[in-house]
């Protein structure tokens, strides 16, 4: 009998030691995938964002398409193939892309235009996603996949303002950026997810509430990736001054979670005269008195929280020319390296493009602006 009862304590005690040697797995960790090599994680920091230990610069382009109704890249009707643009775009100095989509080029079943099948791009809006995907891959490009709007037909001046409405639910937002966590997984050049482009229609609160929920969305697939946060627009307090879309981080309660601190990159908007006549730009003072009206809005965050600019650009004419120059100066002195210009396309109706109207000549003023950036890197 006792000979039973040590064995059976021995069993048991042996049992135990075995479960707490084997490893589990955390709440966030995603289910391994055969055949993808480990890659170290990316960190937002207020240094800059970091994949592992390195610095990694991001002086980024937009390029939008994807999130029309066209569901790909604009300007392959020219004749160009997306590896030739993602060439250009590297040569000039760009390091990343933010990649405005919708939903619809989640589903396998969606098509894409005739002239940019004519070009080799693929016949499925999924698989053009992912052949993009590859393409910046090998051009060394990284990218930030941006959920621009539930609704490809709600774009530019009728952007929705919210991350879902109408017929498109809270729970089809998320499961979609669970989607999109899964292709960061294959493709590690995919650095972080915009949740929700310019959420004007919402407070501060209620944008800060369900970015929360899109953060766990994502982190429960890929918890080596960064999440983006934008700003609101009017909703809430400005700070005294009105904000553009997706501008407005002048809250104090921004931090969306604490736990999250490395996994969070705020990256606002911001704009000029080309875009919206605010009343600070005819203000005698201009643009000696922006600083102060960006400090408000999401300045006051540098140093603070790692803080980035999702969008900014112009026609760069005129008035619109000195506001630039002076937003230039302002990241320069404020130490704020991340930045993604809006953008290559020419035919971006109240700002134009880094390229000019035949796809390929580049608008060289804009990018000697863009170069004193890329010397802070």
């Amino acid at each position: 009998m006792l000979r039973n009862k040590t064995w059976l304590m021995l069993s048991l005690l042996l049992a135990l030691l075995v479960s707490c040697a084997s490893p589990r797995p955390l709440a966030l960790s995603p289910t391994p995938k055969t055949g993808l090599p480990a890659y170290p994680p990316y960190r937002a920091t207020v240094q800059g964002v970091f994949r592992g230990d390195e610095l990694i610069p991001l002086y980024g382009i937009n390029w939008f398409g994807l999130e029309t109704p066209d569901r790909a890249p604009h300007g392959l009707w020219t004749g160009r193939t997306v590896a030739d643009f993602l060439t250009q775009m590297r040569d000039l100095g760009f390091t990343a892309i933010r990649l405005p989509l919708s939903p619809h080029v989640l589903p396998p079943t969606r098509p894409t235009p005739s002239w940019a099948r004519k070009v080799g791009y693929p016949a499925g809006a999924h698989d053009g996603l992912r052949y993009f995907l590859e393409e910046a891959q090998k051009a060394n490009l990284y990218v930030l996949l941006d959920f621009h709007t539930y609704d490809p037909y709600r774009i530019g001046a009728r952007l929705p303002g919210r991350p879902f409405g109408d017929d498109y639910k809270k729970e089809n937002w998320l499961a979609d950026l669970r989607r999109l966590a899964e292709l960061s997984l294959e493709f590690p050049n995919v650095f972080g997810i915009d949740l929700c482009n310019e959420p004007h229609a919402l407070t501060w609160q209620e944008w800060k509430a369900l970015a929360r929920e899109g953060a766990e969305a994502i982190l429960s697939v890929n918890p080596s990736i960064l999440v983006i946060v934008e700003g609101v627009g009017n909703a809430s307090d400005t700070g005294g001054w009105p904000a553009f879309w997706g501008e407005n981080m002048a809250d104090r309660d921004v931090e969306i979670a604490p736990e999250l601190a490395e996994r969070v990159l705020y990256l606002p908007h911001a704009y000029g005269p080309s875009v919206y006549r605010q009343p600070y730009f005819d203000a005698p003072d201009f643009p000696s008195n922006m600083p102060a009206i960006w400090d408000a809005h999401f300045g006051w965050m540098a140093g603070k929280y790692p803080l980035g600019i999702g969008e900014f650009g112009g026609r760069y004419e005129g008035d619109d020319r000195v506001w630039q120059d002076a937003f230039v100066d302002y990241l320069r002195a404020k130490g704020i390296r991340i930045w993604f210009y809006w953008a290559l396309n020419p035919n971006s109706g109240d700002t134009g493009g880094v390229l000019l109207d035949d796809w390929k000549t580049v608008h060289e003023e804009k990018m000697a602006l863009l170069r004193r950036l890329m010397e802070d890197q």
